[in-house]
Order: C-alpha cells, then structure tokens, then sequence
C-alpha cells in the first residue's frame, strides 16, 4: 500500500469513536475527592486501616471502569504468567507482521517493534502493513492498534468467526455465526457503515480480489459467490461442487476454490484429491496435500500444470503474505516455498490448538 493510501487509512482510523474513557476517570475523580479529609483532629489506627481499604476499593472499581474502556490496564500482586506458557512470536524477513491464535488467544508482533500476546479473540486478521488487527472479540468486532490498544468496537450480533481485510485498506469482511446462520458482513475500516451482505453463507474466510472491489465468499448452498461492490450484485462462479476453501489471486482476478476433492480455476480443475490448505505461492495457485508426518505443497502454472511440487514437515497452515506456514509438533514454521531460510514463527505446545494465523 502505498504511503498516500497509508496515510488515508491512519486519518480513517482518527474519524472511528474511541472508548470513551471519561466514565471510568469521572469515577476515579469522584472517589479521590470523598476521601478528601474534611481535617479531622485525630486519627486513630483503626480509622487509617480502614481509610485505606476504602481507597484500595474504590481505586480498584474505578480502575475497572477505565480497563473496560481500554484506557487503562492495571494489576494488584504478582504479574500472572502468559496463558499456556506462550513465547513471543517472531518476525519473518521481509514481513510486516504476524497475528497467530493459538488456543483462543492472541499473539502479535510488528516491523515497528510492537506486539501483545494473551488477548482471548475468536478470529483475526491483520490489515495492510500491518497497521492494525481486525479480531472477533466476544460477540464484538473490534480493531486494535499494534500495542494492543481497542481503537474500535462495533457489536457484531454473534461470534465472529472469519475475517478478511481488503487489501487497499478501507473494507473488513467478517462472517458470524448467530446461532441460526452464518452471516456475511462488509464494515469500513474505520468501524462504521456495516453493511449486511449475504444472511446464509458458510464459515469459510472470505477473500478480497485484487483490487479491492469485489469480495468471494461460500453461500449457504456451498456454491462461490462473487460479490460486486460496485455493481452490489452477487454471481455464482466456477464449480456446482461445494465449495471448502477459495483464494482471489494477489494480483488480478482469478480465483481459485478447493471442493472435498479437487482443485478448481473457474470450470479448469487443476488437480484431485484431498486438500488440507489452499493459496497462491510465488504467483501461482498453490495446495497442500496431507500426508503421514508432512504434507506436499503443490503449484499449477496457468494450464494446469505442476510447476512444483516439495513436501513440508507437517500439516500446511496456510499460505500467508507469499509464505507456507507450517505447524510441527513443537513450532509453527514459515517458509518461502522451497527456499532454504525457514523462520520459527512461534514454539508451541503438543496440546496446543493453532487456529489461525497471518502474515502481512
């Protein structure tokens, strides 16, 4: 993204509501000034002791009011250990960030040196540069700065499980399971005019093109729907078969979809069988095929053909900002295709459940 479109999405994000911390300071003011003193003569211990617990309370209340409105972070006692013993992420060359869920919590780093780790969230999605997360909290959408910090919230109606952010910047794509449906929802960056787009899809993540204005997501039939922003139209593309995953190409408008046994390029299939990930390596769409202790990834040029085919120690992740992520028993690996340089994202447990995870 360029520096102007930068600039733009930093000025979209200074329009967006922030918490509104004024709640939780008014309280705190209010209870420092009932415990002004209105100068009594002597004090006793007992009248000291209690003094003080008072203010220990009413500091501790007002210090939630302004936690809940993200403004303020506090801790009585010893500093809690990180959930589950986790290890700050790290950062692959060449990249702007990472975002990883790892047993339902949240771990970031950024090119700018900042990052947070612990945040309990359902999905998540980093957008241009990094800049900012879009992550389902609660029954909440929300953004969060690098550090952590909530720049917005807009209740979502259910658990949001998918997200996707355009890659110019301005539009989030989330999905949320209401209880009934799965709904589609399109939201600006900013946190405002959330727009409902389809109220029965799957939860697949949804995939910008290119250009930012069109979006591809499963309809509730299974089929791949494109949906035109500009037009507000909605066209079924490529096979009749279900649909389990679906990727828009980084550049251009190809989109390539993942059936239970097959790969397809609009009616093209590429390639058959089982499918565990799905994405676009090194300009090419690219699948990984499950095996006994690995996985092979594969690349198609334009024809259909293989142009590459190499195995992975473990189950494909995905394929994240040009990179395969890999999860191993011990580590969450990123790679760029066949090259040599693999990064160690981040040492995780056996047990530990690996839910999502971006590079961008």
């Amino acid at each position: 993204m360029s520096s102007e479109l930068e600039r733009r999405l930093e000025a979209a994000f200074a329009e967006a509501p922030e918490p509104d911390p004024g709640a939780g300071e008014e309280a705190l003011h209010r209870a420092l000034r009932a415990l002004q003193p209105a100068a009594p003569a002597r004090r006793g211990l007992r009248t000291a002791v209690l003094a003080f617990a008072a203010i220990v309370v009413l500091l501790v209340i007002a210090a939630g009011s302004l936690a809940a409105a993200g403004a303020l972070h506090i801790s009585i006692g010893a500093k809690p250990k990180p959930h589950g013993g986790a290890t700050q992420l790290a950062l692959p060359k060449g990249a702007n960030g990472v975002a990883a869920i790892v047993d339902g919590r949240l771990s970031v780093v950024t090119r700018d040196g900042l990052g947070f780790q612990g945040r309990p969230v359902n999905a998540a999605a980093l957008s241009p540069r990094a800049l900012y997360i879009a992550a389902g909290l609660g029954n909440s959408i929300v953004a969060l700065a690098q550090n952590g910090r909530t720049a917005w919230s807009h209740p979502a109606g259910g658990k949001v499980v998918s997200i996707a952010w355009a890659p110019d910047g301005f539009r989030i794509a989330y999905v949320v399971d209401t209880g009934r449906h799965f709904v589609l929802h399109v939201i600006y960056g900013n946190g405002i005019h959330d727009t409902t787009i389809d109220r029965s899809v799957r939860p697949v993540r949804p995939s910008w093109r290119a250009d930012s204005l069109a979006l591809a997501y499963v309809g509730g039939g299974g089929r791949a729907i494109v949906y035109d922003l500009g037009h507000l139209s909605h066209q079924l593309v490529g096979t009749t078969a279900p649909v389990t995953r679906l990727a828009f190409a980084p550049v251009g408008r190809k989109l390539v979809v993942a059936t239970p046994d097959a790969i397809v390029i609009g009616r093209k299939r590429l390639a058959t069988g089982q499918i565990e990930a799905l994405g676009w390596l090194g300009g090419l769409p690219a699948a990984a095929v499950p095996g006994l202790n690995h996985a092979i990834v594969r690349s198609f040029g334009s024809h259909g053909q293989r142009v590459d085919n190499f195995a992975v120690p473990g189950p494909v992740l995905g394929f994240s900002g040009g990179l395969v992520v890999v999860r191993t028993p011990t580590r969450i690996l990123a790679g760029w295709g066949r090259a040599k340089t693999v990064n160690t994202l981040l040492p995780v447990r056996r047990s530990a459940a690996v839910e999502d995870v971006a590079i961008g």
